[in-house]
């Protein structure tokens, strides 16, 4: 993360300053002190807040007019108070022009106030080993996936943006068909997953146009934001890729793709896509305490329709597969606390879950063991692809994922 990336997240913070659930998966949240009774995206609100009193001069009482008091007003009025720009343009008579300009210039005192709150004694320069790490915290935000209507979706966000768009002249326009196939995701991740990419177009569409729509490409459905944008036929800008890098993140928890492409038959534009799996596509529960297993079994199902949810944390396998009521459940056995002979025995003991097939995956050779427990298959490590499909085929969930291979930039 450089400071220009800093800078940008900052304003995407504030623009979720009242959004609890926005902020509490941000990127910024990452750096908030864990703790049980005091969220993350509670403290980031105060944090922000904080910042901008920073900003307040402490000496006399506010000055309409006065340069030393504009980036404090600009910043309360406009997230603090939810004023539109028009209004602050009137209130502290500056040109359009130079609104944008003080704006700009408040947020880039704000974000150098936090830059040096998060990274104290560090350099400018010194910011490779500060970066939040790679993968979100599934402690501090687990998924709640679920079956999600598109449509509806869509239009809780347009909603939601309405006011900021007509603040700033920008017209948003949506396209989508009159049905569409759910999608499996987690709603509040997959909404700030969209107002990050709409966010990211208000602030550079060049005609101060933006369209969001979706459509349905085999088994997957795409959610896609369109703009003008300078030279939209070349390669992504970097201030293009610093976005999506940090909504791709997120984005990786929900098996979505995020890519940018120009669009084919209106070169002056450009599209951000998020492409998701089908919510009618049969799931798997893959329980597995190493991440580089579960990517693993990831890359053997990349050219099916089979959606595949990954869990380390073998105490929370009851209550995801009475939630998810996966076609399957692909089990390890050496895992730390509950091995997974103990797992796969309270899955048959309990009502809402002993239906569902399980597939035990060890070292150790004990298939006898696996079936007398219940289990419906057995795979010896190390796993190859060719044998993981093989019994995803002997439950016929090949078959039920059949059609289009999914979607890839």
């Amino acid at each position: 993360m450089d400071r220009s990336e800093f800078e940008r997240l900052v304003r995407d913070a504030l623009n979720s300053l009242y959004d609890q659930a926005a902020l509490q998966i941000h990127p910024l949240a990452e750096y908030m002190t864990p703790s049980a009774t005091y969220p993350r995206g509670q403290q980031l609100r105060e944090t922000l807040m904080a910042a901008i009193e920073r900003l307040r001069p402490s000496d006399r009482d506010p000055v309409l007019g006065s340069p030393e008091w504009r980036p404090y007003l600009l910043l309360y009025g406009r997230y603090v108070e939810g004023e539109n720009l028009p209004t602050l343009q009137m209130r502290l008579a500056l040109s359009e022009r130079q609104l944008r300009r003080e704006h700009g210039r408040a947020i880039e005192a704000i974000a150098g106030l936090l830059w040096d709150q998060f990274f104290p004694e560090r350099p400018a320069d010194d910011v490779m080993r500060v970066r939040p790490p790679e993968q979100p915290d599934d402690n501090g935000f687990p998924l709640a996936l679920s079956p999600l209507d598109v449509i509806e979706l869509i239009q809780g966000i347009v909603a939601t943006v309405r006011g900021r768009a007509a603040s700033e002249g920008v017209m948003l326009e949506v396209q989508t068909p009159a049905r569409l196939p759910h999608v499996l995701a987690d709603r509040v991740i997959l909404r700030q997953i969209l107002l990050s990419l709409l966010s990211y177009a208000f602030d550079v569409a060049q005609d101060g146009r933006v369209f969001a729509g979706a459509e349905l490409n085999g088994t997957r459905v795409l959610i896609w934001v369109r703009f003008a944008a300078a030279n939209a036929a070349n390669e992504p800008s970097m201030e293009e890729e610093r976005a999506l890098k940090n909504i791709s993140r997120w984005a990786q928890r929900l098996q979505a793709n995020v890519y940018s492409q120009p669009v084919a038959d209106q070169p002056a534009l450009r599209q951000l896509t998020v492409s998701l799996p089908r919510a009618d596509q049969p799931v798997i529960l893959v329980v597995d305490d190493q991440e580089v297993a579960l990517r693993l079994y990831q890359r053997y199902l990349s050219q099916t329709g089979v959606h595949l949810v990954g869990l380390r944390d073998g105490s929370r396998v009851i209550e995801e597969a009475q939630r998810l009521q996966p076609q399957a459940i692909v089990l390890d056995v050496m895992m730390p606390q509950m091995d997974g002979w103990e797992i796969l025995q309270t899955l048959q003991a309990n009502p809402f879950t002993r239906h569902i097939p399980v597939i035990v995956c060890s070292v150790w050779e004990e298939p006898e063991l696996a079936l007398s427990l219940g289990a419906v298959d057995f795979l010896n490590k190390p796993i190859t692809q060719s044998d993981f499909l093989a019994a995803l085929a002997r439950l016929g969930l090949l078959e039920m994922s059949a059609g289009s291979p999914p979607a890839t930039p």
